[in-house]
């Protein structure tokens, strides 16, 4: 942004927010891949989160798409269902991430048809994610650490005080410092 005219800024500063909004959208998608955040059996519902511009229809099942299919699970007598001897939960994101433009309403949702009964789930954590871990990953995305600052007049003076102090005791000046902030 260095070499561009001042003309410029506010389509440098749309596309960089957009950016980091697609960021965000995608580092959230990937978060609630983790067992430690969605229940996990054959890992199918961690896998099937989505972001769309249009609420997220729960329709998926998990024995219509491969390799989940193959995923053998037991149901107990107390009506659990577990894991068959020997097989392993499968994690892939199955949904292409689009991009979105910046103050489109996004909706993250999960398409499998039993979302509700995933949700309920005592492995579930993504209730604590969403008011926890979510909060953190909009501040850090969002961070305008290590970035240049945008600085307006602060305040107008007159005489010697400048940054190199190049002006006569006459001279009107514009600071950029803000007070009580280091420049």
């Amino acid at each position: 942004m260095a070499n561009r005219s001042y003309k410029n800024i506010k389509s440098d500063i749309r596309a960089q927010l957009t950016a980091d909004f697609n960021a965000l959208i995608q580092i959230a998608l990937e978060e609630l891949t983790r067992p430690e955040v969605s229940p996990v059996l054959t890992g199918f519902f961690a896998s099937s989160w989505k972001a769309s511009t249009t609420r997220v229809r729960t329709r998926d099942e998990r024995e219509n798409f491969s390799p989940w299919d193959k995923i053998k699970t037991v149901s107990m007598p107390s009506g659990y269902v577990i894991l068959a001897a020997g097989e392993q939960p499968i994690i892939q994101p199955r949904h292409a991430v689009s991009q979105f433009k910046l103050g489109q309403a996004v909706f993250i949702g999960n398409t499998v048809k039993y979302a509700a009964d995933a949700l309920a789930s005592p492995k579930n954590k993504i209730p604590e994610f969403v008011q926890g871990e979510m909060n953190d990953l909009v501040k850090s995305v969002f961070s305008d650490k290590n970035r240049p600052r945008i600085r307006v007049a602060a305040q107008q003076g007159e005489g010697g005080r400048n940054l190199f102090n190049l002006f006569g005791p006459s001279q009107k000046y514009v600071s950029y410092e803000v007070p009580g902030e280091e420049p």
